[in-house]
């Protein structure tokens, strides 16, 4: 199950679509100008996800990329593993690029894949802070983010 930890919606201008914020599920939705989305939003044509794990994790690790891999067809890059800190993200982790045509799908995807790990889902825009906490989702439990690396 998607879990919040924010009210606001990432809006993605192209096709309409948006991951709902506030509910516990990702929602077709029609793209507007409302208090959600600030006047210098771009369209955003990609998402990433970062997918979080310890050092003791990296074999379960390995096995959430691979299955993501086969289950989410339309990824457009899949990162190596990281295995220390890098920017702004906190602990190891890999990240996927997904088409904004397909955050839905793949977002159920990759809360069912996770195994447990920790997710952040943001988009891709000029704003890298916006993008890393207004428009930021995470599946399961969140991490502080290096905020001054962005």
């Amino acid at each position: 199950m998607l879990k919040d930890i924010d009210v606001r919606q990432v809006l993605s201008l192209r096709n309409g679509i948006a991951l709902n914020l506030s509910s516990n599920r990702c929602s077709k939705m029609m793209a507007s100008t409302d208090s959600h989305t600030n006047k210098n939003y771009k369209i955003m044509e990609i998402f990433h996800a970062h997918i979080y794990f310890k050092e003791n994790e990296i074999e379960l690790a390995k096995q959430v990329r691979e299955d993501l891999i086969l289950a989410i067809p339309q990824l457009i890059y899949v990162g190596e593993l990281i295995l220390k800190p890098i920017g702004p993200h906190p602990m190891p982790m890999f990240e996927i690029h997904i088409p904004s045509r397909n955050i839905n799908k793949a977002a159920l995807l990759i809360d069912k894949k996770r195994a447990g790990l920790p997710v952040l889902i943001h988009p891709v825009q000029a704003d890298e802070l916006a993008a890393h906490t207004v428009f930021a989702r995470w599946l399961g439990e969140g991490l502080p983010l290096n905020l001054e690396a962005l």
